[in-house]
């Protein structure tokens, strides 16, 4: 599905969208690694490198800024507009966001299971590792979102500088923005969260 939706944004006004989804796409696919493995020392490797890229996957959320490029509503009349080819693309968002957050997020909440059960922590523990997770994403995204806007390879070539924008030059409006990225991840968490307990009821 990731390979059909990076070619089918490849030609189209969405094209930019082909790039983020295979950024979305490694840390998925790292996690998928992580279950098959059998060494600890690939498992942390693996676990240290998907936390690095999993911004790359609420990230894609924020792409519905570009959602002004499409001709699908009339902003004066207020009417809908049938463009075939525009609204194909609104889908085609949607689901390459829902997808990926959905499995992303899936992923994440399982590895912190496994850690649970591996290093025998404890359910506080286990809630204080995902919030500081959501905390370095939310950042992450803002990194990625505003200027001067870093890619996921600035941390390998200039790891300083990236460090220094981000963790050490702060601003009342930047706390804000990432608090608000920080209650996405809460919320899409505590969304899945109360799914899996109805799921149980049934």
């Amino acid at each position: 599905m990731s390979l059909l939706l990076i070619i089918g944004a490849y030609n189209t006004r969405f094209s930019f969208l082909s790039l983020n989804i295979l950024l979305a796409y490694i840390p998925l696919e790292l996690s998928f690694q992580f279950f098959r493995v059998k060494k600890n020392g690939l498992k942390l490797g693996l676990a240290a490198l998907f936390m690095l890229y999993f911004p790359n996957i609420p990230y894609l959320v924020t792409d519905i800024i570009h959602m002004d490029i499409l001709d699908i509503y009339n902003h004066f009349t207020g009417d809908s507009i049938k463009n075939l080819g525009d609204w194909t693309l609104t889908i085609v968002l949607f689901l390459a966001i829902f997808s990926f957050v959905l499995i992303g997020f899936g992923q994440l909440l399982k590895l912190l299971s496994y850690a649970k059960k591996q290093y025998r922590l404890t359910t506080t523990q286990v809630s204080g590792v995902l919030l500081l997770v959501c905390f370095l994403s939310s950042l992450g995204i803002y990194a990625g979102r505003f200027p001067p806007r870093f890619h996921s390879i600035d941390i390998f070539v200039r790891p300083w500088y990236v460090f220094k924008t981000i963790f050490l030059e702060w601003s009342f409006i930047k706390l804000e923005i990432v608090l608000l990225f920080l209650g996405l991840h809460l919320a899409i968490i505590g969304v899945m969260t109360m799914n899996r307990q109805l799921s149980k009821l049934k």
